[in-house]
């Protein structure tokens, strides 16, 4: 059976969006931010005089991913939370039912649907549940094969105004697309 390479993509997001629309990348990975909270002010008719993003502002995330290759592949997307920022619970989502939402609370090495972290309780070391304003990153594993020239679209939210102290760790720099 010919074996099909896994394609890994690494998205680089800006240290703190000061739009609320970025542009799109040029090629078969787009992706935009868009301040959802600006953007409800408008549908309510107070637009803002700008489209900065200010502190508490919810900012959406949304990455697609167009298959390139002649060939179907697996493709894993991986996406950094900038510093600043801080991850929305609950808001990852894909088009695809096959695709699997995981975080990393360590600037992107180890990845889990739920990341575990270690305290001190009463003197004793025990695990729990990270909170998901310390998720460094969000990535999606596609289960099945995304065939030549589909596309997959995933996005998630985050609030703005979020030290990135708090989450332990600050956001990859920035580095292009590559595949594997």
């Amino acid at each position: 059976m010919k074996s099909i390479a896994r394609l890994l993509v690494l998205l680089a997001l800006a240290a703190a969006p000061a739009t609320a629309q970025q542009p799109a990348a040029p090629g078969p990975l787009r992706v935009t931010a868009q301040n959802r909270t600006a953007a409800e002010l408008a549908a309510r008719g107070t637009p803002r005089g700008d489209d900065r993003v200010r502190p508490g502002d919810v900012v959406r995330y949304r990455i697609a991913f167009t298959n390139p290759q002649r060939t179907p592949v697996r493709p894993v997307l991986a996406n950094p939370i900038a510093p600043g920022m801080a991850f929305v619970a609950g808001s990852a989502r894909s088009a695809r039912t096959d695709a699997r939402a995981e975080y990393s609370i360590d600037g992107g090495k180890t990845f889990s649907v739920q990341p575990m972290e270690t305290v001190v309780v009463d003197g004793r070391r025990v695990q729990r549940a990270a909170a998901p304003e310390k998720y460094t990153h969000v990535r999606w594993t596609v289960g099945g094969f995304v065939a030549p020239g589909a596309t997959v679209v995933a996005e998630f939210d985050t609030r703005f105004g979020s030290s990135s102290s708090e989450r332990g760790s600050t956001a990859a720099p920035a580095a292009a697309p590559s595949g594997r």
